[in-house]
């Protein structure tokens, strides 16, 4: 048998592999490729993803501590309406009586003194009149209105021109100066 050289001087023809190995090869490399970018587009959407979590949950942190703080200066404000309403309700509205007064003044008489307890339906008045005829008739006048009741003068006197002067206390009906939240 000849022995082959090791080395020789003529150039072998290049062995070739098959044009499939080469086609998968790049095709793999092709399919690799395109499945590393989808990888890179997540990873960066991931890291955006995350940096806008912790954004929203530092966002909603501030917001529940304004909210609380929202809520207690609005439950205060509550409060506050819902306590002016009540005294709205229960205030009395006055004016009234002085409407009602008009219309039981006989006119001759004065009235000079005005006093209306707070707690009951009591009145005070002070009067003054020319006689004892127009004092009487005043009392006709309040035996006949059906919000006065038990209508008393006391105090009666002669003042230093000659007029009557007295005191007049009665209790009045309660609907005369009805609650304000009843309008």
């Amino acid at each position: 048998m000849a022995k082959i050289p090791s080395f020789s001087i003529i150039p072998k023809p290049k062995e070739t592999e098959p044009a499939w190995v080469a086609a998968v090869f790049w095709s793999l490399l092709a399919v690799l490729a395109l499945l590393a970018i989808p990888v890179f587009v997540f990873r960066g959407q991931a890291v955006g993803l995350d940096k806008r979590s912790v954004a929203l949950q530092e966002e909603r942190e501030q917001l529940i501590v304004d909210n609380t703080e929202l809520v207690q200066r609005m439950t205060l404000a509550f409060q506050r309406l819902n306590d002016f309403s009540q005294l709205l309700r229960q205030h009395l509205l006055n004016s009234n009586m002085f409407v009602f007064l008009s219309t039981i003044c006989h006119p001759r008489v004065q009235f000079t003194s005005l006093a209306v307890s707070e707690t009951s339906s009591h009145i005070t008045l002070g009067m003054k009149t020319d006689n004892f005829k127009t004092l009487g008739e005043q009392l006709l006048v309040l035996k006949s209105i059906p919000q006065v009741n038990g209508p008393k003068f006391s105090g009666l006197a002669v003042d230093k021109d000659g007029k009557i002067v007295c005191t007049l206390d009665f209790d009045f009906d309660k609907k005369i100066i009805m609650p304000f939240g009843d309008l």
